[in-house]
Order: structure tokens, then C-alpha cells, then sequence
């Protein structure tokens, strides 16, 4: 397994849809993961980066041995075009030396570039087939990337499949590199014993309005915002809470303007701001919200449905990509994009008409339709069909 996001002492909730699956998937298989992290001197001024230091180069998580190597990048998107060569160049001795007591038969990567980039290297030198698994969708991101763009193209038409999270993300590859029957749909997962209902004769707090997620521009935080504020007039008890944050600059400023925001929307004591929590913390802010809102501007898939589903909570997402696939109007309302008034009068219909939402019922659609061991065995099941052509005596 090849996955830069993969959470680590530094970035603790990174990327923790794939450690789910991997945790899942190592009972069914032997695996091994390498999460690179990025290298910097010891210098001072970089405290950003300096803190990857920390990362242990092994560890063992969740009952999975986890090697963090390092590769060379720069601030933000500056080294962008060289990521997979400089990532390759981290992991290739670890690689090899892993390689003596490990004869791994395939390497399964997560996101194209660089990871399915530096995969798709690798895989040609040992003769095996890759995996990608992409949980971003290419457009418009490749545009503006040419050079990256030809990488991730060639790594997709040399993996053995290329799974997508979403029928949106999926359209997206095939727009650039091509329609394919490589190119599967396998959704994220939901941690069915984490996230669970409150117990029998439990009442969620009737005006509480939760967001999860990180804070960026593409999350519409803002927009929620401006719902909040045409709910306020007329419900004055209603209350916003957000959880997420971020590890970089950029969220950390779109933080501090959506606390700004609040102030100039007259939303004082009406919103709160709790950080970045937990999994457990983040499970139990859900089950005691009246509705989970996910009101982003484009969303691969939108993991943060399912665990709200799971906990009997219902939700309110935008048509932007992956919710599509997961809310339907027995679980929640979608609503456009980019639009407060729509999306408050689908929190308030949500909200009063809470009794109509059975918990037994989101958890039991959550749970039959995307649990992680289901997910795990579908992915085994395409990395039986990945190795066929190799058991077969034709290479990948």
C-alpha cells in the first residue's frame, strides 16, 4: 500500500479512510503500508514542515506495520510537477529492502499523483500490478497541472484497475484518460462499530446543526453561514457547531475568516468552533445533532454522510459530485450548490421533520450498503481479478 495521506502523530486524522481500509483489508490479506512524509532540515522559520520530524520512520498502527520514509517537497504546490519523482526516490530502497522478506504480488496506491505515479514506476520494475485508488476528482485540477497530468494519465492506463470513490470522480478520469473497464466505483466506508445511534429512548439536542469536515473554501463553510443566518430571525434557539480545522496555512486563514464572517453576519453565540476532534468525539458530536450538513462546493465522495447515517442523524448535502451517490430522499435532501436560501429551508424541513428520519433506518442503509468489511472484501475481490492476467502468465 502507497498512501501519503495516511494519518501519523503529525497529521493524526489524514487520510483516515484509508487506514480503515487497510485495517479492514489486513484480515483478509498480508499487507504492508508506506506513508512517505516530507523532509526538511532542522531549520529555523519551518515550523510547518519541521514537525514531520516527529514521525517515526516505522510504527506499528492498528495492528498494521506503517514505514514513513521521507521525499522532498516544497511549500504548498511549488514542487507540485516533481512530486512523484522525488517520491519514488524516498521509497525505492525501502522498497527493495522490503521486498527480501515480503514478495509482495501487488502494489495498491492511493490518489494518482504522485502516489500512483511513483506505483506505477515501481510495479513496472517488479513486475506486478498496481491499484489505484482516486479519491479526488481530475477536473479541474488537471488543467492547470499539465505536466502531472501526462504522469497520472500514463499511470492510470498502466494500472491494472483504477478504482474511484464516486461515479463523479470516475467521470472525471475518463474525461482525460480515456473510458476504460479499468475504471471501477468502490465508495468509501463507514466504521459501523464507531459510529452508532444513541442508546434506546436517547433524544438528539433538537436545534443543533453540525458540520464535520476541514476548513477550506471548497467545504462552503461560508455558505452554511449565510443559511445559518436566514434560520436565525426565525429560530433563534438553533445552533451551529463546526468541527474541523487543518494543517496547513491556507485553512488555517479561511478559518479566521469564517470567524470574522460570523461577526459580520450577527451570528455571535450562535456558532461555535470546536477544532479538529477525534474519530470518538467526532461520533458523538453526530448522533446528538438533529442533522449533519455537508454544503460543499465539490466533494469527491463525502465520508462524513455515512458516519452521520450511522448514527441514525440525518443529513443535508449539496449536488456537488459524491453525495449523489450516497443521499437519497428517505436519508436526507440534496440541495444546489452555492445557494444559502435553499439550504436553509432544507435544514429547517429537516429539522421539523425530524420524527419522519428513524434512526434504525439511516443506520441499517449506512450500514448494509457501506460498511468497511464490505468495502475490504470487494477490494480483495478486484485484486484477485488484478492478478489474474498474472497468474495466467501475462503480465500487467
Amino acid at each position: 500500500m502507497l498512501s501519503r495521506s495516511y494519518p501519523n502523530e503529525v497529521t493524526p486524522v489524514l487520510g483516515i479512510w484509508t487506514e480503515e481500509l487497510v485495517r479492514h483489508v489486513a484480515g483478509l490479506c498480508d499487507l504492508r503500508v508506506i506513508s512517505p512524509v516530507p523532509y526538511c532540515p532542522p531549520l529555523p522559520g519551518l515550523r510547518q514542515y519541521t514537525r514531520f520530524r516527529r514521525v517515526e520512520a516505522r510504527e506499528r498502527r492498528r495492528g498494521v506495520e506503517v514505514w514513513h520514509p521521507r521525499f522532498l517537497t516544497g511549500p504548498g504546490y511549488s514542487f507540485h510537477n516533481y512530486e512523484a519523482e522525488t517520491y519514488y526516490l524516498g521509497v525505492r530502497r525501502l522498497v527493495a529492502r522490503l521486498r527480501r522478506d515480503f514478495p509482495f504480488e501487488l502494489i495498491h496506491a492511493f490518489f494518482s499523483y504522485p502516489d500512483g505515479v511513483a506505483g506505477a514506476r515501481l510495479a513496472r520494475e517488479y513486475g506486478v500490478p498496481l491499484v489505484i485508488t482516486e479519491h479526488a476528482p481530475w477536473h479541474p485540477w488537471m488543467e492547470q497541472y499539465p505536466r502531472v497530468r501526462g504522469q497520472a494519465i500514463a499511470a492510470s492506463r498502466q494500472s491494472a484497475l483504477h478504482i474511484t470513490v464516486s461515479h463523479y470522480a470516475r467521470a472525471t478520469i475518463a474525461r482525460y484518460a480515456g473510458e476504460s473497464d479499468r475504471l471501477r466505483v468502490l465508495p468509501n466506508g463507514v466504521d459501523e462499530e464507531l459510529f452508532t445511534p444513541l442508546p434506546d429512548g436517547g433524544r438528539p439536542r433538537p436545534g443543533q446543526i453540525l458540520f464535520v469536515g476541514l476548513m477550506r473554501h471548497v467545504k462552503g463553510v461560508d455558505v452554511l453561514l449565510r443559511a445559518m443566518q436566514r434560520l436565525a430571525a426565525e429560530r433563534p434557539d438553533w445552533r451551529l457547531v463546526l468541527v474541523g480545522g487543518g494543517f496547513y496555512q491556507s485553512s488555517l486563514r479561511y478559518t479566521e475568516r469564517m470567524r470574522a464572517l460570523v461577526g459580520e453576519l450577527g451570528l455571535e453565540g450562535r456558532v461555535e468552533f470546536v477544532g479538529m476532534k477525534a474519530p470518538g468525539e467526532v461520533a458523538a458530536y453526530m448522533r446528538e445533532s438533529a442533522v449533519l450538513v455537508l454544503p460543499s462546493r465539490s466533494e469527491t465522495f463525502g465520508s462524513v454522510i455515512l458516519e452521520a447515517l450511522a448514527c441514525g442523524t440525518p443529513v443535508v448535502a449539496t449536488r456537488c459530485g459524491g453525495p449523489e451517490d450516497v443521499v437519497t430522499p428517505e436519508v436526507g435532501r440534496l440541495v444546489p450548490k452555492e445557494d444559502p436560501d435553499a439550504l436553509a429551508a432544507a435544514i429547517a424541513e429537516t429539522i421539523e421533520g425530524r420524527a419522519w428520519y428513524d434512526p434504525r433506518r439511516l443506520r441499517r442503509y449506512a450500514v448494509e450498503h457501506f460498511a468497511w468489511g464490505r468495502i475490504a472484501e470487494q477490494t480483495v475481490g478486484l485484486y484477485a481479478e488484478a492478478l489474474a492476467p498474472v497468474a495466467g502468465g501475462i503480465r500487467s
